[in-house]
């Protein structure tokens, strides 16, 4: 699950919830924010960000997870101003890059001696900056071997669903981690079985990638809408929705489940997202992401708690 960073610390009644679906991980996300696609620093533990955005805040929420036995993958992500998508990073000149890749480095640097500290299992480089990546892949086969001297655990990158097979460096990797938001468009109403029939021709290719990698495959986000049709287009957050459907939701996030968890290559995936005040999150006419309190809520909890 992705847990939601929070603007105090997080506090241990909050943890219940999440440990009650049967939540065995959970992403933690410190972010780095630039004021444009052309800013060239990445600012980080700033005076003015919520709390479980930076690294104090971590230090107080990870022990929360990690004494119950549920796993944190620790996952720096860029936040541009007016929510920008970070694939389009495009500093001016090629000093505003440099600079941009040294301040990157530190922001990862610095979040891997963390997750060290606390001996997390998973790590994650990076999520969606495709432009970064194209500019410079060997910077990025640099800064991952620059984490693995301060860091012992497995690694993973998060790339989006549409350009995750041009990644050149999967191979130094652990984990290909792909954001899955993939379009599967078809006919409504849907059932359950049309819906996991989608996912065949990309599943298809993924398992290929993870042949030719010799890698497993991770779902660093996946998740869905409660809107009338969430396939078309998964990534959508910002249109506003005609009306709320958590049933669709349900469908979409259980096709997902049942098609993907019997395969051997895929290592499971992380649910966006999970907001820390449980009792008032999500529910009747939430049109968002979060399953809490909706009908998808009892379907993680059907696939991951134990029958009696």
């Amino acid at each position: 699950m992705s847990f939601v960073g929070t603007k105090e610390n997080v506090l241990p009644a909050q943890i219940l919830p999440i440990e009650k679906v049967g939540v065995n991980w959970v992403t933690l996300m410190p972010f780095g924010y630039l004021g444009s696609i052309e800013d060239s620093k990445v600012r980080f533990d700033t005076s003015w960000q919520w709390k479980g955005e930076t690294t104090s805040g971590l230090e107080a929420t990870i022990p929360l997870f990690t004494q119950k036995g549920i796993n944190v993958m620790l996952k720096p992500q860029l936040w541009i101003s007016k929510g920008i998508y970070t694939g389009r990073i495009n500093p001016p000149n090629e000093q505003a890059w440099q600079e941009l890749k040294s301040s990157y480095r530190d922001f990862i640097l610095h979040f891997a001696q963390l997750a060290e500290k606390f001996q997390l299992p998973l790590y994650c480089i990076g999520t969606e900056l495709s432009s970064m990546v194209k500019k410079d892949p060997q910077f990025w086969r640099d800064l991952i071997q620059a984490v693995r001297t301060v860091y012992r655990g497995k690694l993973v990158y998060a790339e989006n669903w549409d350009q995750y097979e041009g990644v050149p460096f999967w191979d130094a990797l652990d984990y290909i981690g792909v954001n899955a938001y993939f379009p599967l468009k078809g006919p409504l109403p849907a059932t359950l079985d049309s819906i996991e029939k989608r996912w065949m021709p990309t599943s298809s290719s993924m398992a290929q990638l993870s042949q030719q990698m010799d890698r497993p495959i991770l779902f660093t986000e996946m998740g869905y809408r409660s809107i009338p049709d969430p396939l078309s287009r998964p990534w959508d957050y910002r249109t506003a929705a005609p009306e709320y459907d958590p049933e669709m939701q349900a469908m979409a996030i259980e096709a997902l489940l049942r098609h993907f968890m019997p395969k051997k290559w895929w290592k499971g995936g992380f649910v966006w997202k999970w907001f820390p005040n449980h009792e008032k999150a999500g529910g009747e006419m939430h049109t968002g992401f979060s399953p809490q309190n909706k009908l998808a809520e009892e379907v993680l909890r059907r696939y991951f708690t134990k029958r009696e």
